[in-house]
């Protein structure tokens, strides 16, 4: 893995690579401005002698067991075998092109500790039953703090489910899942960059929604630029997903 800041991580696991590449990949194109960007590792896992991202889920699964809402939850929780062992990678960002503005952000932390924190709130005094018991199962994976989009992404603590469902929140559409698992999400964010919506190509919004028009024209400069600014990567999934929702 690339060093960054003289953090190490000894054999990264996939997701750990996908995502650091990203964030170097940002910091290193020319056609990109990136105003923050921030990323730590978990103590225990860094250097020669860190301990690898299974024993740091086998640790979470046994506090997640004394939790009663968590231990219903049961083995969706193992995707954590496979999750990133950073404290929390994020990056804000911005590009020019002659298509128009890009702008983008991501801010993940890390999948064991995001589970025992609280749910956003979410509710207010008209919300239904059914949404109030939806919105305290979520707990947050990923968000645009300094943007102030007001979009975030989720993960659902559902009772048994395997693998656990992701969704993302957007104060003017609501909640709405994707059709991703966790892991699923991190290799669309590498890919992404976190281009602001992105998201929306994993939901079965229309973005011919006039509410949606910017971020149609941002997936449109995405996938516009993208190919040129990060040729090692391929796009046609991406693109068959716009096509479909315009």
């Amino acid at each position: 893995m690339k060093d960054v800041e003289g953090m190490q991580i000894s054999s990264p696991n996939y997701s750990e690579e996908r995502l650091l590449e990203a964030f170097v990949a940002l910091r290193e194109c020319p056609e990109i401005s990136v105003s923050m960007d921030e990323v730590s590792v978990l103590s225990e896992a860094e250097g020669d002698e860190g301990v690898s991202a299974s024993y740091i889920a086998a640790e979470m699964l046994e506090d997640a067991a004394r939790v009663p809402a968590l231990a219903r939850v049961g083995s969706g929780l193992r995707i954590a075998e496979e999750a990133p062992r950073f404290r929390k990678i994020a990056s804000r960002w911005r590009g020019f092109a002659a298509h128009g503005e890009l702008t983008g952000e991501f801010s993940v932390p890390n999948f064991c500790r995001t589970i025992f924190e609280p749910a956003p709130p979410l509710t207010w005094e008209g919300s239904s039953e059914e949404e109030r018991r939806l919105f305290a199962e979520f707990r947050k994976i990923d968000s645009n703090p300094r943007s102030g989009t007001g979009l975030f992404s989720v993960v659902r603590l559902e009772q048994a489910a395997n693998p656990l469902g992701i969704w993302v929140w957007d104060a003017r559409a609501g909640a709405l899942q994707m059709d991703v698992d966790y892991l699923g999400y991190l290799e669309a964010l590498s890919l992404t960059k976190g281009t602001h919506g992105w998201q929306y190509l994993f939901t079965d919004v229309s973005l011919e929604n006039p509410d949606f028009y910017h971020v149609a024209n941002g997936m449109k400069r995405m996938l516009q630029v993208f190919p040129q600014y990060f040729p090692q990567h391929g796009y046609e999934d991406l693109e068959r997903r716009l096509e479909e929702r315009l």
